[in-house]
């Protein structure tokens, strides 16, 4: 099916037409003046769509999807709580997973990349959870070992220099609430056992204190990068991962969500204090064949330059400003899977791998490590259609 993001087909002309042939969805383009777009690369014959394809037909634009989306949520929320904007099915999955274990006082292991909205799904653990204590949130980067015993469990006075009264720590901080452990890989190693030791007995022991006292908090740990891998190469302690990972939640990346990518413009623009602003179709477009390795916190960024770079009453518009910060916003960053090293795609290459890959473009992009509107612009250069390699 076709989620359509932007724009009012209504408004359009007839550019293109889409026909199913078997399970394939593929789009002709029936002559236009303006012409047919996919993936921000113009369509001169017949192609079949791929999922996240984002076709554009004059002024409007697409998301293909072999899925239908699941029913959008009944229930009101206020505009102050923190919430998963999207209607997806891997972020209804994200909210399923929230309601089955927000009751239950187990600890839980959140994951995804960075922007993805880790700490926003924290937060929602906290407010379904019926705790009736605060949320507090560290970032356990950059924290020596000493240091962090301090920061989340507290000292007595004179426990070390500079230690001019007693700190209570951010276990008790976040008593019969929640306590978040944001980067959770970057625990140093050898205070994780001290750490195990907490979550087993749920008492901690101040610096320079020889009394344990015990704490009620519901902890969650974030993580950028797969704790069970690190754990595989020796860098995080399995006996402490099993007693975080009582249960998990994986974020998806936006690059896999393009189709929520304009309920979030939406929300993010109101945040930014332009709620209600158009944007052009030139922009419409960028934003949804963006690759986003910053995901949401790239996006938010991208339509603030757009909202500060477009004089007021005006759509925002693709502008060089905005077109320089999607640019950056390509900087793949390490919490990404790393890029398979760079080959020669000449015409021989792409052809052996549509066949290895069975035509499937996205994981071909992937494994490659070059975009999608990239490799289509590769593919057609060199005469290959996707859709003659698909295995039927």
């Amino acid at each position: 099916m076709f989620d359509q993001p932007f724009g009012d087909p209504a408004m359009s002309p007839r550019h293109a037409e889409v026909r199913f042939q078997g399970a394939h969805a593929v789009v002709h383009d029936l002559g236009s003046a303006a012409g047919t777009r996919l993936n921000g690369v113009p369509v001169r014959e017949s192609h079949t769509l791929a999922e996240g394809d984002v076709l554009r037909l004059g002024d409007t634009m697409f998301v293909y999807t072999s899925t239908e989306p699941p029913p959008a949520a009944d229930e009101p929320r206020s505009a102050t709580e923190p919430e998963l904007t999207g209607a997806t099915a891997s972020i209804e999955a994200v909210r399923r997973s929230i309601a089955a274990v927000a009751p239950h006082p187990r600890t839980v292991v959140v994951t995804g990349e960075t922007g993805t909205g880790k700490e926003i799904v924290a937060r929602l653990l906290h407010r379904h959870s019926g705790r009736s204590g605060p949320f507090v949130a560290v970032n356990c980067g950059g924290f020596t070992e000493g240091l962090l015993a301090s920061e989340l469990f507290g000292h007595v006075r004179g426990a070390f220099t500079g230690a001019v009264a007693e700190q209570q720590g951010l276990f008790r901080a976040a008593r019969g609430g929640t306590l978040l452990l944001d980067e959770a890989s970057d625990i140093p190693l050898a205070f994780q056992p001290t750490l195990l030791r907490v979550l087993e007995t749920w008492q901690v022991r101040p610096v320079g204190s020889s009394r344990d006292v015990p704490v009620d908090v519901r902890v969650v740990a974030a993580s950028n990068r797969e704790l069970v891998s690190l754990v595989q190469q020796g860098l995080f302690r399995a006996d402490l991962y099993a007693r975080l990972a009582q249960w998990n939640i994986r974020l998806p990346p936006l690059r896999d969500r393009r189709e929520d990518i304009p309920a979030l413009s939406r929300a993010l623009l109101a945040q930014l204090g332009a709620e209600g602003r158009a944007l052009t179709p030139d922009l419409e477009e960028a934003l949804l064949v963006h690759p986003w390795p910053l995901n949401v916190r790239g996006l938010s960024n991208v339509l603030s330059i757009a909202v500060i770079a477009t004089p007021a009453g005006q759509p925002l518009a693709l502008g060089p400003e905005v077109l320089a910060a999607l640019e950056d916003n390509r900087i793949e960053r390490s919490v990404l899977p790393p890029a398979a090293p760079p080959v020669e795609l000449d015409r021989a290459r792409l052809e052996e791998l549509l066949r290895r890959f069975g035509g499937r473009v996205a994981e071909l992009a992937r494994h490659v490590g070059v975009s999608r509107p990239k490799l289509y612009r590769l593919l057609w250069s060199a005469e290959l259609d996707p859709a003659c390699f698909r295995r039927r």
